[in-house]
């Protein structure tokens, strides 16, 4: 009988170590995996930066409450005499696109 038991903790010791050395394996793919994709992430982002001066016209001019940028178009939110609108300008050449006035009339 002791034999036997002997046998399964065998069994059961080249289990744990198969798993341990599994465990270590992953966590090494994991970091290698996190590290190349940060890499890209990197890459993607320094491939250009682009400035440039936008200035709204006049009548548009006021304090920028929220900005957001989408697809190359920068949608403002400029509040003026406490009234806002919204100003989607196109990012390439700073052109106002469109005007929305989002108070009821």
């Amino acid at each position: 009988m002791t034999q036997a038991v002997t046998q399964n903790y065998r069994g059961l010791k080249a289990a744990v170590i198969i798993m341990g050395v599994l465990l270590v394996v992953g966590t090494i793919a994991l970091v290698i995996g996190m590290v190349r994709q940060a890499g890209r992430i990197a890459d993607h982002f320094d491939d250009k930066a682009v400035t440039q001066n936008i200035a709204l016209p006049p009548e548009l001019a006021g304090r920028v409450v929220e900005m957001q940028v989408d697809n190359g178009r920068l949608v403002l939110l400029v509040e003026r005499n406490a009234a806002q609108k919204l100003v989607i300008l196109d990012m390439a050449s700073g052109a106002v696109l469109a005007v929305l006035d989002p108070s009821p009339p």
